[in-house]
């Protein structure tokens, strides 16, 4: 009987459809983590990129926002583009530029059509990546100064 509602418990627990988010290079499966400061008001943006070349992108701003949109890897020099659009009604566009291919590991910029700045990051390593040295936890360098990050 334990056992029963032990696994009716876990299965309940677990969104259906839940995807794990897991670099898979060269796969539509691909996903990677996207982080970004959006203004000067501590504002951070923390989601997910799918697919490979294009795809999805999704996620939620500190305040509660959720936005979601595309984002597109055919720029010469491995730079691409990202478009979201969120449900305040803002819109943010960002240029990147490709670090690490197999990683997904990309840095751009950009703004919201509230005319705020935006600065992304995204990878598998995008935390290590964002760890001072000598720290021992990853912070984003905002404008508005380090958020933590885990």
């Amino acid at each position: 009987m334990i056992r029963s509602i032990l696994l009716v418990t876990i299965c309940l627990a677990t969104p259906v459809g839940a995807e794990t988010c897991e670099n898979v290079p060269y796969s539509q499966s691909n996903c990677v983590r996207v982080l970004a400061c959006i203004g000067d008001q501590g504002l951070h943006f923390d989601g997910e990129a799918r697919g490979w070349d294009e795809g999805p992108v999704e996620g939620m701003i500190s305040n509660g926002v959720s936005c979601a949109g595309t984002w597109t890897a055919d720029g010469p020099f491995g730079a691409g583009m990202g478009r979201m659009s969120c449900e305040n009604g803002i819109d943010i566009g960002v240029i990147y530029h490709t670090q690490d291919n197999e990683t997904g590991t990309v840095i751009g910029s950009g703004s919201d059509t509230a005319g705020q700045p935006v600065q992304v990051w995204s990878g598998q390593n995008v935390l290590d990546f964002l760890t001072p040295e000598g720290d021992v936890s990853a912070s984003l360098p905002c404008m508005s100064g380090p958020i933590p990050m885990s």
